[in-house]
């Protein structure tokens, strides 16, 4: 026990020999459990003190500083109090029953929100090694019996100040300015923390790694206030979900972890369980459209699961399996919330692998182009060629253009690479032309490469480097591409039509209802996907949508063409109807450029766009050319729906 000498009238705020209790709103007496002041509105100041004069004097400083203070005669009470409140500074005597002052110190700074919270020791004990020990178990000051009362209130202020300028410090550091959350550095140092608790109780911790989708998109078309404003609608919706398993389990929190990524922290015996439910809950609430401005922002999320210790050692390691986890769930393969599996590590090892490789192939210029041709169904003409890209690694082989394309999309290398494809299919147009043939070429293009690319200055530049004119390039778009971001695409294709390439919808019936969009922008080409051709002799229902597309095409004044034709019945079906032209397996696979010029090319100038006369016979009786009468083509074979590089 510490002994207070009571100051005289002339430097105490009350008289040393009968001093006045204060009131119960200021200081509770009671010596073992205070009455529980109602919440102040004031900051409170938690005061610790066996002796009863000093804690009435310390009560008095501490309202003389503009502070509520809420005073114990022992440790442990004060500990609870403080932990059960937001506390403004904590003023301890070292001898104290049950707990001293040092104990209480070190278990308010193991709370991280007591991080920069002022904790001054106020004790008799002044000798070297009391000091040390008060420093060493986190206080912030030291003030030794007798105390000087007049001075104390000046220190007290000082302290504060300090203690602000240091809470403001921390935030900027470790709390994200735009929405409030903790930001990167407090998740990993939160994490740190949780991660050595649950390896000394032997329980788990799930991180959870959340990634708005398709965000970029509300950045660079409406610019970075509406992202801004999506992003703190998206942390509020966040911490309102969380509230409830808050009120279950001690440790969830949520942090903004970067850009559109947001982190959220579960500590739990079950926390792989715990944390499936979480981000259920955060799925659900990120469904629902943001209303900004009067415009409507939809931020669906993918979500990544990892757990500690089942899934890593240690943060690093646990945060790159969430983050793993969470890719794979934006491939749109398993759903928008994955789990992470070991497995998911080798198959992201492999894919980096292959874009660097597919990056040094498109540097190189090892990519390679194939031509399938279309053909007219009136009179068997080849009236044109799609250009389709193959890349064969020296390693791995032929590598499948869904495989790669993919890559090229996910890593932003389609831009390259659809630049590399514009370039070879100018240069082999001008062969050809050379030849005497002015062959029009379709060339797939990208939403990203008409997004964020100039498709229409690559064109313009690699046509008039080849010497060809524009106009023998037809570039396809997939349909789906036109509701994305109409504005932009109809700008960039307006800048291709201003060149002479006519424009293809690829793909048409499997994306959205874009009939709006057609009227709107028509399109020179409609091409029937071949998810529609594949049964449309057989199937009632592709044959009315079939029917439809035609109906269409006719009243729009759009070439047809179908795509993926492999047996015969698809095409006799398609003549009678009126389709004007075709393209797939039955009538040619793709084929390289030297063997376009040797099937079709050659002959008299009026034989040239025509298949030779075996070919022409086959097709005219529904025979695959270059196959036995009768034997059909093989479907397994067809080219991949999203080949069209």
């Amino acid at each position: 026990m510490s002994s207070a000498t009571a100051p005289t009238a002339s430097t105490a705020p009350i008289a040393s020999t009968a001093p006045t209790a204060p009131t119960a709103s200021t200081a509770p007496t009671a010596s073992t459990a205070p009455t529980a002041p109602t919440e102040p509105t004031a900051p409170i100041a938690i005061i610790a003190d066996d002796e009863e004069l000093g804690r009435l004097l310390l009560a008095e400083t501490a309202a003389a500083s503009g502070l509520t203070a809420q005073s114990f005669d022992n440790g442990m009470e004060a500990l609870q109090a403080a932990l059960a409140h937001e506390v403004a500074i904590v003023l301890l005597d070292v001898d104290m029953p049950g707990m001293d002052g040092y104990a209480v110190c070190r278990r308010l700074r193991a709370e991280p929100r007591f991080a920069t919270v002022p904790i001054v020791m106020v004790t008799g004990h002044e000798d070297s090694a009391a000091i040390s020990r008060a420093f060493e178990a986190g206080a912030t000051d030291f003030i030794s019996k007798p105390v000087n009362w007049s001075l104390l209130p000046r220190r007290l202020a000082y302290i504060l100040r300090n203690a602000a300028a240091a809470e403001r410090i921390e935030r900027l550091a470790y709390f994200d300015t735009l929405t409030g959350l903790p930001n990167r550095q407090h998740c990993i140092d939160t994490a740190q923390r949780l991660f050595a608790e649950a390896a000394a109780a032997r329980e788990k911790v799930a991180v959870i790694y959340a990634d708005l989708n398709s965000f970029k998109r509300v950045n660079d078309t409406f610019g970075h206030f509406a992202g801004d404003a999506v992003l703190r609608n998206v942390a509020d919706k966040l911490s309102r979900a969380l509230a409830p398993f808050r009120a279950a389990h001690d440790s969830v929190s949520v942090a903004r972890f970067g850009g559109d990524e947001f982190v959220v922290l579960v500590g739990a015996a079950e926390a792989g369980s715990v944390a499936l439910e979480i981000a259920g809950a955060c799925a659900s609430v990120l469904n629902d459209p943001i209303v900004h401005d009067g415009l409507e922002f939809f931020s669906a999320p993918s979500i990544g699961i990892a757990v500690y210790p089942d899934d890593g050692p240690d943060v690093a390691t646990v945060l790159k399996h969430a983050d793993t986890a969470m890719y794979q769930a934006k491939s749109g393969v398993s759903g928008s919330i994955v789990t992470y599996t070991a497995a998911m590590s080798a198959r992201l090892r492999d894919w980096l692998d292959l874009e660097g490789r597919l990056r040094r192939a498109v540097h190189d210029g090892q990519l390679q182009l194939v031509y399938q041709p279309k053909f007219r169904l009136s009179d068997t003409q080849m009236v044109g060629v799609e250009a389709l890209v193959r890349w064969t690694d020296a390693e791995y082989g032929d590598i499948p253009p869904t495989r790669f394309i993919e890559i090229a999309e996910d890593s932003g290398l389609i831009i390259d690479l659809g630049g590399s494809v514009i370039r070879a299919a100018c240069r082999q147009l001008r062969e050809w032309q050379d030849a005497g043939l002015a062959l029009p070429v379709a060339i797939n293009v990208s939403g990203k490469e008409l997004l964020h690319g100039d498709p229409a200055r690559v064109i313009e530049t690699e046509a008039a480097a080849a010497g060809v004119p524009t106009a023998l390039i037809e570039v396809e778009i997939t349909e789906s591409l036109l509701v994305k971001d109409s504005a932009r695409v109809r700008g960039a294709l307006a800048r291709l039509r201003e060149l002479g390439c006519r424009i293809a919808l690829d793909d048409f019936g499997t994306g959205y209802s874009s009939l709006a969009y057609i009227t709107r922008f028509p399109p020179d080409r409609i091409k029937i996907d071949k998810a529609f051709v594949q049964n449309l002799d057989r199937s009632a229902a592709d044959a009315a949508i079939a029917n439809a597309i035609l109906s269409l095409g006719e009243s729009l004044n759009v070439t047809i063409t179908a795509e993926g034709i492999e047996r015969p019945g698809q095409l006799e079906w398609l003549r009678k109807r009126g389709c004007h032209e075709a393209q797939g397996f039955l009538l040619s696979r793709p084929l390289a450029a030297r063997e376009i010029a040797q099937r079709y090319l050659s002959g008299t100038l009026d034989q040239r766009h025509t298949l030779d006369d075996a070919h022409h016979r086959r097709a005219r009786d529904l025979v695959v050319p270059g196959l036995p009468a009768g034997v059909e083509g093989d479907p397994e074979e067809s080219e991949p729906r999203h080949h069209q590089r």
